[in-house]
């Protein structure tokens, strides 16, 4: 065989390959298991993922035709976040004006970070989702769910210790995504359950060497959640609180304050350190009455696993919220003087 007829049966076999692969794309609905299936596409998601999606869930066969069709069209710039109900099997036409009607719920992704307050979560629901962030607010603060709701918010073992009505400290903060038909019980319930499972590992023991709760467990976190902001320091500063307590100290922690002021202050007069409440460490010996906030996995495990150390103060040494660590109040002021040189 000569050489030219040898390309000329490779290019006959390849195109062969070709109408083959075109005709199966086009049987390809016909022959492949049927039923629906719902895809959640992703605020900030590229056609590319959501092709991807569809055919790993044998919505299309080719990724790559859909892309292709859509290019043309224009259907690949417009694809709003949400869910969407597919057929398996469609035609790559029927995919795309699947996409162009747009979801058939809304879906939304919010980010609860760490310490953040009851009130700061219900505020970003209202401006990010359409859960009730009203609902939520009295919900997440009376502790019990609205009466029309199936769900107990109270059947969870970790909150036995919970001597009051607020569920502040154990809105476990994470990243949730939220359809537009999530309920504000519902949305609760799931921060309770995301707590369970992320504490389900954790040593509980220490607490009960220290005759402590849960509850003033996580109140602990919660000050070492506002009060560390470098993460070596959780444990330093878990220790101080738990040295403070255990000589009988106020723990004169600044948070305790913030948190009962109606605004969050960059620093404190001598006022606000006068505020009569229960939750003003200044005024008030051991633990405020419950968490200032919701903390994460790191300060919970701090507050769990404190240092051994002696230390009784910390004071703020640079803006980045580094602290000095020290034993003595003496040593207290020597470094007080020194970061104050520092952070002019």
């Amino acid at each position: 065989m000569s050489k030219r007829s040898g390309l000329t049966l490779a290019f006959t076999l390849l195109m062969v390959l070709v109408g083959l692969f075109a005709l199966w794309s086009l049987l390809w609905p016909l022959t492949i298991a049927k039923g629906n299936v719902r895809i959640v596409v992703q605020s900030g998601s590229s056609f590319s993922e959501v092709a991807d999606a569809l055919v790993r869930e044998k919505v299309v066969a080719s990724s790559l035709n859909l892309k292709v069709l859509a290019g043309r069209s224009g259907a690949d710039k417009r694809v709003l976040p949400g869910e969407y109900q597919f057929r398996r099997g469609m035609s790559y036409t029927e995919a795309l004006d699947v996409l162009r009607r747009g979801p058939i719920k809304k879906v939304f992704t919010v980010v609860i970070p760490e310490g953040f307050t009851i009130d700061q979560i219900a505020d970003r629901l209202k401006a990010r989702t359409e859960v009730d962030a009203e609902e939520f607010r009295r919900l997440a603060k009376e502790g019990r769910t609205s009466d029309h709701a199936s769900s107990a918010l109270w059947s969870y073992d970790f909150l036995e210790s919970n001597p009051g009505s607020s569920l502040e400290g154990y809105l476990f903060p994470k990243t949730y995504r939220i359809d537009e038909d999530t309920t504000a019980d519902e949305f609760l319930n799931r921060l309770l359950a995301q707590f369970e499972k992320e504490t389900s590992s954790l040593d509980w023991s220490v607490a009960k060497a220290r005759n402590l709760t849960v509850y003033e467990v996580v109140t602990v976190a919660s000050l070492i959640e506002k009060e560390a902001k470098i993460p070596e320091e959780r444990s330093l500063i878990a220790a101080v609180i738990y040295n403070r307590l255990q000589m009988g100290m106020p723990l004169q922690i600044d948070a305790t304050v913030q948190y009962i002021l109606p605004m969050k202050k960059t620093g404190l007069t001598e006022d606000d350190l006068k505020t009569a409440s229960p939750y003003n460490t200044y005024l008030q010996l051991g633990l405020p009455p419950g968490p200032i906030c919701n903390p994460g996995l790191a300060c919970l495990k701090a507050a769990l696993n404190p240092a051994e150390v002696d230390y009784l103060y910390y004071v703020l040494t640079d803006s980045d919220g580094r602290h000095a660590f020290t034993s003595s109040y003496e040593d207290f002021v020597k470094a007080k003087q020194e970061a104050k040189k520092g952070l002019k």
